[in-house]
């Protein structure tokens, strides 16, 4: 007996696909070379779409998607305390060092831990000073990610053992290869951190650039070496249980789920938190602190992909304009099909005629297909190009100069070939197997008897006309979202940061770092000051500690004289800076009551035994302050203190109130701001040191340089720009989506506003000799126009109230991005559908106006 039942591929059955697949792609290709306008217009439409696709997914998948290049990132975890913590935060998902300790010698759910904390250090080597990215790490750091040393060693547990009794660094590769070049004598070698002598001793493996995106660390520390890295503060960051400031990192047991993890931990979270209340530091502490505090708890979130605050920004940006460029590709896609829908009318005489002499609907579909697919993939391939060009000018147009922490590369790797390759082909499938299906259904009687009804068909026509529908929804949508991103943009540059920001200069230093002690700070500074004053066109200087519109912030609880809080949590907690005299004066807010500071602002006053101990006497607020705190009181004279315990000191006197400007960013809110003056501070460190300009402030910025030069040249000054170009970069991202969402929103309206032109083009072409007949029997112009406009004006209110409806439902997505405006905005609303509608009637007047032309005779004769 004989098995006929093999379903197996033979050998020659393959042979023979492939040869008939090399058959239908030359035939393809023959036909595309026939129709070289057609072609240029098809691998164009295609090269926009797929690119802006291709290029927007380089970055969403390298912000959002990637995992840390380390072993089994999926195994990772951050620990981050949760709840009221009383004392000092240095930063998000930041516990206590001992807390980690404890942790990492405590649990049964980690193989191990590590912890790190991000910060900056002045590094002299060669007879050059920088100031460089640094990590503190645990000795656990790099064993823990399964990273290891390209040279020398990495650091162990053994570098974890004696405070600052470990001067050893890794270096990062990438910054071995451009500071070093790549010298393989490095390791042994000394360098000047923080005028502290410290050993190289291995370079990290290629391609790991730490766990925070944005965050690039060019040296990785002992955290052991704190004292040395984190300079100017008192305390014992080691021992100190009042700080959060490590981001602390685990790696889970097999078959240890990251709930599981966070269960196992909270017993012992909660004794640590009754042991910790015990302790001095909360001998002042009221029943509410203490209460709220011992409500914390311990939360795991996932660390395959690291910490970032970059990320959380740019997700919603990302998806966004992932789904603008989305639709450009559908409207892309609906535009193709109609043309295919014509071109294969044009071949249906061709196709008739195949089937009629026993060619089968699969074999002309299948055909068709891979027709769609080259041309698919012709446009794939300029995409790709397209993509590396646009993601080269959105990175230098977008990201800011100063973020060389956020590695993003605009090459193509294996990931985005593949996104391109698979965006290729299901582009190819959308626009092509619609119009191959409709194409091989025609009447074959009458198209070969050249009947011209025959040979368009009804199906074809509604087709059209639903696609041309949809590419006016689509459009829509995007220009009513391109209209709230810019809007919204326009918004935040009209408001402004409160103060004027042009001829308006800064720069930081930290002399700190070169072994300045807080006394000598203030003799450098002043001195400082006046050398900048001297520089031609300088009008006034400034100092701060903090550098406003940055997105840095420094709050403090505080007591307020006469003012009892209704809650607990009601105390003041105003965002804070200390500066010098003239700095108001400098950005251009004016004191509205009171004086401003003067260099004999330099009195405080000691409350406790520890060495920061210390209040200034003097102390400038806000108006918002002194209308929420002072309501009805004039606060001039009045007192605030530092700490929100009951029977804390206020002995900080009010001496003028300032005019409100923003602190964080434009986005946010004025907050309550306190200023302290930095000559009274015996904690000192680095300075943003601000100039006012008489003309353009670029113009003093070599002089500033030669200035600090002249007074210190192992000096490095750091971030040198004027607010405006600060501004420009706080609004990156603000900027990045609405100039894109512009351009996509016109690119989509002009393929929508095409492809209706299109379609009433070539359905006035099928109508011509009903239309003579019409103008024969006496119909006038306007009547022809209006029977051609008809149909337009139909198409466009479909899709113009499909396109309303769709904003009113899928706006509220981008409400986080818009700044002064709701997602349902009117204005935008009318404007952007309006001006759709205008230029989509033009578009379809055009064929309405010629077909009104026509000569009744030569309609006639046509067929």
């Amino acid at each position: 007996m004989t098995d006929t039942g093999n379903q197996n591929p033979s050998p020659m059955n393959l042979i023979g696909g492939l040869e008939t697949l090399f058959r239908d792609l030359k035939y393809s290709l023959r036909m595309l070379a026939r129709t070289p306008g057609f072609t240029a217009v098809a691998v164009l439409t295609l090269a926009l779409g797929i690119g802006a696709n291709t290029a927007i997914f380089t970055l969403l998948d390298q912000v959002l998607l990637r995992l840390l290049p380390v072993k089994d990132p999926q195994e990772l975890v951050l620990l981050t305390m949760r709840g009221h913590h009383y004392g000092n935060n240095w930063g998000g998902n930041a516990i206590s060092y001992p807390m980690f300790r404890d942790f990492r010698e405590h649990n049964e759910v980690f193989s191990d831990m590590f912890c790190r904390f991000p910060a900056a250090a002045s590094l002299s080597f060669g007879q050059r000073a920088e100031r460089v990215a640094v990590e503190l790490v645990s000795g656990t750091y790099f064993s823990t990610l399964g990273v290891n040393s390209a040279l020398g060693r990495i650091l162990t547990p053994e570098d974890d053992l004696v405070p600052s009794g470990h001067p050893y660094v890794v270096l990062n590769y990438n910054y071995w290869k451009s500071r070093f070049a790549g010298d393989p004598q490095i390791v042994g070698k000394s360098l000047i951190l923080n005028d502290y002598k410290m050993t190289v001793v291995g370079v990290a493996q290629a391609g790991f650039d730490g766990v925070e995106l944005g965050f690039s660390p060019k040296i990785f520390i002992p955290i052991m070496m704190q004292r040395q890295i984190i300079v100017g503060n008192p305390e014992d960051m080691l021992k100190e249980r009042r700080n959060r400031w490590v981001n602390a990192f685990g790696r889970l047991k097999p078959g240890i789920s990251q709930q599981q993890a966070k269960a196992s931990l909270q017993p012992f979270m909660h004794s640590m938190l009754e042991s910790e209340v015990q302790m001095p530091a909360f001998s002042h502490a009221s029943k509410y602190d203490r209460d709220e505090f011992l409500k914390c708890w311990i939360d795991v979130l996932p660390g395959s992909q690291g910490r970032s605050y970059v990320r959380g920004q740019l997700s919603t940006p990302l998806w966004v304009l992932m789904a603008i460029t989305g639709a450009v590709l559908l409207i892309a896609c609906a535009n193709l099909a109609n043309l295919l829908l014509v071109r294969g009318s044009g071949r249906s005489r061709e196709i008739a005629i195949r089937l009629a002499i026993g060619a089968s609907r699969p074999r002309i579909v299948a055909q068709l297909l891979v027709e769609s697919l080259t041309l698919s993939a012709l446009g794939g391939l300029a995409g790709l190009a397209f993509a590396f060009w646009a993601d080269k000018a959105l990175l230098q147009a977008y990201l800011p100069s100063d973020s060389n922490g956020l590695n993003i590369s605009s090459s193509p790797d294996l990931r985005i070939l593949l996104f391109n390759l698979a965006v290729t082909v299901l582009t190819g499938v959308i626009f092509g197997l619609v119009p191959a299906l409709q194409t091989t259904r025609p009447n074959i009687v009458g198209t070969l008897k050249d009947q011209a009804g025959a040979v368009v068909g009804g199906g074809h026509h509604r087709l059209r006309k639903a696609l041309v529908v949809a590419q006016v929804t689509l459009s829509l949508l995007l220009l009513i979202a391109a209209g709230l991103f810019v809007r919204s943009l326009s918004n935040l540059r009209n408001l402004g940061p409160g103060f004027p920001a042009d001829k308006l200069v800064g720069f930081n230093i930290d002399p700190s770092l070169n072994g300045y002690t807080p006394e000598r700070l203030k003799v450098f500074y002043q001195q400082l000051s006046d050398a900048l004053r001297s520089i031609p066109g300088v009008q006034s200087v400034g100092l701060a500690s903090v550098r406003i519109l940055e997105g840095d912030e420094w709050d403090s609880g505080m007591s307020v004289e006469g003012f009892n809080p209704a809650k607990p949590d009601e105390h003041a907690q105003p965002f804070m800076n200390q500066i010098s005299p003239s700095y108001f004066t400098t950005l251009g807010a004016p004191i509205v009551a009171g004086r401003d500071f003067t260099i004999n602002d330099t009195r405080d006053v000691k409350h406790g035994p520890e060495v920061w101990n210390w209040s200034p006497t003097t102390v400038i607020i806000n108006e918002k302050f002194a209308k929420k705190y002072f309501a009805g009181r004039n606060p001039l004279g009045l007192h605030i203190g530092f700490g929100t315990d009951p029977g804390t000191p206020v002995d900080m006197e009010i001496i003028g109130v300032v005019k409100d400007f923003k602190y964080t960013s434009l986005r946010d809110e004025i907050p309550e701001q306190a200023f302290l003056p930095y000559l009274s501070s015996r904690i000192l460190g680095g300075m943003t040191v601000y100039l006012r300009t008489t003309g353009d402030p670029n113009q003093a910025m070599s002089a500033v340089r030669s200035k600090v030069r002249d007074m210190d040249p192992n000096l490095p000054i750091f971030d040198m720009r004027t607010t405006e170009v600060q501004i420009n970069n706080s609004l990156s991202t603000e900027r990045m989506i609405a100039s894109l969402s512009a351009v996509f929103g016109f690119l989509a309206t002009l393929l929508a506003v095409i492809g209706l032109y299109g379609v009433m083009a070539y359905a006035v072409a099928q109508r011509i000799r009903e239309v003579g007949i019409r103008m024969a029997l006496g119909a006038a112009r306007g009547n022809v126009i209006w029977m051609v406009m008809r149909e337009v004006l139909l198409l466009v209110s479909i899709g113009v109230t499909a396109g309303v409806a769709a904003s009113l439902a899928l706006t509220r997505v981008v409400q986080s991005q818009l700044f002064g405006l709701t997602p349902h905005d009117p204005q935008t609303l009318v404007l952007a559908t309006v001006a759709l509608a205008m230029v989509a009637c033009a578009a379809g007047y055009v064929p309405a106006f010629r077909a009104s032309r026509l000569d009744p005779m030569a309609a006639l004769r046509y067929e």
